[in-house]
């Protein structure tokens, strides 16, 4: 077990960072309007509902960091996997446009910081080399699921965000839109899940490497003075099923086709181990999805909305196209 923080931080940082070294070859990211997404001090010049929009919203006492572009409904809302600010959206390293500013000419769109996440981009849209901190104030760690998506729906409601959304979530992200959407279900219109974290992972991995995914949920800090986000994947999982039954919403489910590339050993025996279980894993949590249909996405791996935002787009689009 000596060996478990260091490989807690590798596979935090797969998580944390897998994105930033791909983008950096790639151009910098723009809004629909032509200029860069990801800085807290792009200039607002409309509301949550309408113009181009990157402010600081008071929720529970705490400043939350969001930003909306774009016109058209259904208006989609973006939740991003363990440790990505909302910038992470505003990436990509091939098939350009990015996800949120290829939508923002159909769609309004919206992103937000989760408090403990990290920035991929810099004020002027550029690439980061390394992981800084987010743009939400800082809240006790770990962090019941119930409490963030409690927080998701009190930030779009207190800035008027027009719904019903259609709700995009990524990795862990794909387990808090599942979340909200039983816990909401009128707010929903459809939804697009980004190679989400299978539930049935819980029961089909093996001891260690369950072990091993629960703790990649608490990674460590690197970054001086700032908590990283930390979940309990039992919480998340208990949540789900307390939660009101599913009201059937269009949705679609987008899985990854290439494995991570890692080049730890442990990490590497990590992800062997996911994918011994994934297909079982990932075939369960579409049948427990009423009308859910799946895709996948043969040449990306884990972050498909960065290496294949085009697949995205097209799926927010084909659900767009079905929701009420």
């Amino acid at each position: 077990m000596s060996a478990m923080p260091h490989l807690v931080r590798i596979l935090g940082s797969v998580l944390l960072v897998a994105a930033v070294a791909g983008a950096c070859s790639s151009p910098a990211p723009t809004g629909a309007s032509g200029t860069t997404t990801g800085s807290a001090a792009s200039a607002t010049t409309g509301n949550a509902s309408s113009g181009d929009f990157a402010a600081h919203v008071t929720v529970g006492g705490r400043k939350v960091y969001m930003e909306c572009h774009g016109s058209g409904r259904p208006t989609v809302v973006m939740q991003s996997g363990y440790g990505n600010a909302g910038d992470i959206w505003s990436i990509a390293t091939a098939h350009l446009p990015p996800v949120a500013p290829g939508l923002a000419p159909t769609n309004r769109v919206c992103v937000y910081d989760r408090p403990g996440t990290t920035l991929s981009l810099d004020a002027a849209g550029n690439p980061l080399s390394s992981p800084q901190p987010g743009r939400s104030d800082q809240v006790p760690m770990p962090r019941k699921a119930a409490a963030l998506v409690t927080e998701w729906h009190d930030l779009l409601a207190t800035e008027g965000v027009p719904g019903p959304y259609l709700l995009v979530g990524h990795s862990i992200g794909g387990l808090f839109t599942v979340l909200y959407a039983r816990t909401y279900p009128d707010q929903v219109a459809g939804m697009v899940l980004v190679d989400a974290t299978p539930p049935a992972f819980a029961s089909l991995l093996p001891p260690t490497a369950l072990t091993l995914l629960k703790a990649s949920l608490n990674a460590p800090s690197s970054i001086p003075g700032y908590r990283y986000e930390g979940y309990d994947l039992d919480d998340i999982l208990t949540s789900i099923d307390a939660a009101p039954a599913w009201r059937p919403a269009p949705t679609t489910l987008l899985f990854a086709g290439k494995p991570q590339q890692v080049s730890d050993p442990q990490a590497q025996e990590f992800l062997r181990d996911v994918a011994v279980v994934q297909d079982q894993a990932r075939a369960q949590f579409a049948a427990s999805v009423p009308g859910a249909t799946t895709t996948l996405v043969p040449d990306a791996s884990h972050y498909i909305h960065v290496e294949r935002p085009d697949a995205v787009i097209e799926a927010v689009r084909a659900v767009a196209s079905k929701a009420p």
